[in-house]
């Protein structure tokens, strides 16, 4: 099996542990509050549905301002090769 560069690290961890997370978390809220003689999957397409956007958006925001603070703030400059 071909393997990925180093570089890509992070971008994969997030292509798997992101949409893990999106879909779980509302099959926990869905469980946790699934009514009397509704079925599971209705009550977790529904937790989707109202999640999804909203974390999506959040997402959107967050992460270049993360990217945007640990670029700037936290990571020494490279260094300029002149």
């Amino acid at each position: 099996m071909k393997k990925f560069p180093r570089k890509y690290q992070y971008p994969l961890m997030m292509s798997m542990v992101l949409p893990t997370m999106l879909l779980s978390m509302p099959a926990i809220m869905a469980y946790k509050t699934l009514p009397e003689g509704m079925s599971f999957y209705e009550a977790w397409l529904a937790a989707v549905g109202q999640m999804l956007p909203s974390a999506l958006m959040l997402l959107a925001v967050v992460a270049p301002t993360v990217r945007i603070f640990v670029s700037k703030v936290l990571l020494e400059p490279v260094p300029k090769n002149n």
